[in-house]
């Protein structure tokens, strides 16, 4: 047997070990795909695209769209698999989501590609035994910005034809609501590293990409998470939040998970007692 044999089987073998330890301990089955959300000519063949998680069995599922951070920089859906797994275990319809990143794709690229995948989600979910009315955006740092823009900005979801009051429910976690405001805790407040790449330096342009600046009534309610041991400008910016939403009554439930920073809070996703997976669990309950 030469060695490449040996390894294609010895590989093999552990993956059916693993899949017979998971039926053994009761977990579900987790399928996922890769889809494009955007195609045909001009179509980025490497960020416009989805990883799909889904539950084994089950029918009339939730879904939830999750969009990762980065500061609009950094980031691939391929870091996250771990949240796909973890809420498709859950009974939940799961799509990890990557999308353009600046300084090559400036905004609105990014709020326009979100609103893509959640458009594809739309007209796709019933396929996978999900909901169409039941569809959760949420998203980590730079992605709850994004998702809570999709939310209170409605152009970018009523340009792909999909009605922003729809959605299940908007999760952002230790989300950016106001550009500028500060995100960490350097003097500057990391505007210029952060954001400018992205947004430019416009003060009338960041106020207009800010979801804090487009709060108007809604249905669709809020579980905003922020990480107990955060930056203090990310503490600030989930803290201004809330409060703006609550001023306009508007439905929001305000969570911090204690003992985790901004990269913990969605690391720990999945994991044993997590609370923020918990928190979410019940959300889309």
């Amino acid at each position: 047997m030469t060695p490449r044999i040996f390894l294609v089987l010895a590989t093999v073998l552990m993956s059916l070990s693993s899949g017979c330890r998971a039926r053994a301990e009761g977990v579900p089955a987790v399928q996922m795909t890769t889809i494009a959300y955007v195609t045909g000519p001009g179509a980025d063949p490497v960020k416009q695209r989805l990883d799909l998680f889904r539950p084994a069995g089950g029918s009339d599922l939730p879904v939830l769209l999750f969009a990762h951070g980065g500061v609009w920089q950094r980031g691939d859906k391929d870091d996250y698999r771990h949240i796909g797994e973890a809420y498709a275990r859950r009974g939940v319809l799961t799509a990890v989501v990557s999308y353009r990143l600046a300084p090559a794709a400036r905004h609105p690229a990014q709020a326009q590609d979100m609103a893509r995948a959640v458009a594809w989600l739309v007209r796709h979910a019933s396929e996978y035994g999900a909901r169409a009315d039941r569809i959760y955006l949420s998203g980590h740092s730079a992605g709850g910005h994004l998702v809570s823009l999709l939310l209170f900005d409605p152009q970018y979801l009523r340009a792909e034809g999909v009605d922003p009051e729809t959605l299940g429910g908007i999760i952002p976690l230790s989300g950016v609501f106001d550009l500028t405001k500060a995100m960490d805790d350097t003097p500057g407040g990391g505007l210029d590293r952060y954001v400018y790449p992205t947004f430019g330096d416009d003060r009338r342009g960041l106020e207009e990409a800010s979801p804090i600046n487009h709060l108007h009534p809604t249905r669709v309610p809020l579980l905003v998470i922020l990480a107990g041991n955060d930056y203090q400008g990310m503490l600030k910016q989930s803290e201004m939040f809330v409060e703006a939403l609550r001023k306009r009554g508007i439905p929001v439930t305000f969570e911090t998970i204690k003992g985790r920073d901004h990269f913990e809070l969605v690391q720990a996703i999945g994991q044993p007692g997590d609370l923020t997976t918990e928190t979410i669990t019940r959300f889309l309950r």
